[in-house]
């Protein structure tokens, strides 16, 4: 066999004499035909450049096929470590292939995305809480910082305009999704998350110093939902916050529609429980009390008596049965027998109350002996007040006016003239739900009458009340075990004052007001 010459072996560019010279080829033209003809004559036919050889002798079809079933992945220009679809290993580069999330989100957007055995402890620990609540933002103490991790850090930077940061998770895994609040500022960034509809679960440190190789011992110490809140900073002190349960009877086509309603002030105590039929009744009756969260068992997400405002809370229908619920009355009030409730008349009403209550105690896990002090349930009975419809109420502008929807320019902003958020609450109930009961009516009109008339007593019973708080919601947060030094002292002020109110009113008021 002949052996190559050297000649051959050079690369083209070797064989330039010149540094800038361009190496030329058999196919090459003269460099007349490169310039044009002077004498107009034509150009000779340039050779059409050979097709490039497929590989492997792919056709064009065959290789589109095969570059559709693998795309390229966008490089991420993100605080997070390069996407772990992008990883070397195959079988890690299949796996985040197929728990990526979509729509341009970050890696790891799901806790649900990874195994927890792939984590840091404290993020195992993290996940774990998760999972037992799903449908709320997990706050996780971490130091002076409350973080949050995977869909729950995408939904607090989103909302609240946070940074979205990273946090290792583990050499597998690497970094996940992450944003944190301050944890003294937890109460005002919290608010803004009730305020937008979210539930919250709040992850505290129990322990200061861990033990010898352990971590810190961690484990919810509050739920805070739209309807159980208890911080004065998330509520509006002049109106109820109103946390409400209903129970509807099985359908049945030759009985009438029956439900029972409880309603609850989680902040003042204040209970109300109730039994009627219709479906109408109910829906107005919700769109009169307007409760910041509905508790309901039933299959169907938006029934049509609840109103389009009013966010529906779904429930086991465990808490909701006869048993549970009668078990739960129990042990709130310290009771040997519901025969003094009178609720066992009412079935509806005490299974409604009995889910309520249990829902409470779920949003305080860890404090068995401080509950939240609840009165014993006052049942409303049919003909007591008088329930307006939804257009009836804007058209009168009873709270709110019909234009704009707020309170100035409304019947209450005109009339309120009352010196405590105790005294605004109970204005806006009278006005909300007027009475139907003509003796009712008669007494209070006659205690009203007897102040506008006496005004000594009408000065000296605003002097004593002008420096009270609130003590239904002091005593409530007292009760629940939140109370601070403030509002103890804020507490005794107020008990100082009750005696000398009392003295007042009994002297000059044959007829307490209602």
């Amino acid at each position: 066999m002949a052996t190559p010459s050297a000649t051959t072996a050079k690369h083209p560019y070797d064989q330039c004499s010149d540094v800038g010279a361009v190496p030329k080829s058999a196919d090459a033209q003269p460099e007349l035909a490169l310039q044009g003809s002077l004498f107009g004559e034509p150009e000779p036919a340039q050779p059409e450049p050979a097709p490039p050889e497929t590989p492997e002798g792919l056709s064009d079809a065959e290789l589109g096929a095969d570059a559709a079933a693998r795309p390229r992945i966008a490089q991420r220009n993100s605080s997070f470590d390069p996407d772990p679809r992008n990883s070397a290993d195959p079988a890690e580069r299949a796996q985040s292939a197929d728990e990526a999330a979509p729509n341009d989100e970050p890696p790891w957007a799901h806790h649900s995305q990874l195994k927890p055995e792939q984590l840091t402890p404290v993020l195992r620990h993290y996940v774990e809480l998760k999972r037992a609540h799903p449908e709320r933002v997990l706050l996780y103490r971490l130091g002076d910082f409350f973080e949050c991790f995977f869909e729950d850090a995408i939904t607090l930077s989103r909302e609240l305009e946070l940074t979205l940061t990273g946090k290792d998770a583990g050499k597998t895994i690497g970094r996940v999704p992450m944003a944190g609040i301050p944890h003294h500022a937890a109460e005002r960034y919290c608010s803004d998350l009730i305020r937008l509809g979210y539930s919250v679960a709040l992850c505290d440190q129990l322990e200061t110093t861990p033990a010898k190789g352990a971590l810190l011992k961690r484990d919810i110490t509050r739920v805070l939902t739209p309807g159980t809140v208890l911080e004065e900073g998330m509520l509006s002190a002049r109106r109820n916050n109103w946390l409400a349960a209903v129970v509807v009877e099985p359908n049945n086509k030759q009985e009438p529609f029956r439900w029972g309603l409880a309603q609850a002030d989680v902040s003042t105590g204040d209970v109300q429980v109730m039994q009627r039929e219709g479906s109408d009744g109910l829906h107005q009756q919700l769109a009169q009390l307007e409760a910041s969260e509905l508790l309901w068992s039933g299959d169907d997400p938006a029934p049509a008596w609840c109103p389009d405002r009013v966010a529906l809370t779904p429930m086991s229908s465990t808490p909701f049965s006869r048993p549970e619920a009668e078990a739960a009355l129990l042990q709130h009030y310290n009771l040997a027998s519901l025969d003094g409730l009178g609720l066992p008349e009412l079935p509806l009403a005490l299974q409604a109350i009995g889910g309520l209550l249990r829902y409470v105690r779920d949003t305080q896990p860890l404090d068995d002996h401080a509950r939240v002090p609840l009165d014993v349930p006052a049942i409303v009975h049919s003909g007591e007040t008088l329930v307006l419809d939804a257009q009836t109420r804007r058209n009168l502008e009873l709270t709110a006016t019909q234009r704009d929807g707020i309170l100035q320019g409304s019947l209450l902003w005109a009339i309120d003239r009352t010196l405590t958020a105790m005294g605004g609450r109970c204005l806006r109930r009278w006005i909300e739900a007027p009475l139907m009961d003509r003796a009712a009516i008669k007494q209070r009109q006659t205690v009203v009458s007897s102040l506008v008339e006496n005004r000594p007593l009408r000065q000296t019973l605003r002097r004593l009340l002008r420096p009270m708080g609130d003590l239904e919601g002091l005593a409530g947060r007292a009760g629940a075990g939140h109370a601070g030094a403030r509002d103890l002292v804020a507490i005794a002020d107020g008990l100082e004052r009750l005696p000398q109110l009392a003295a007042q009113l009994k002297d000059q008021l044959t007829d307490g007001p209602t």
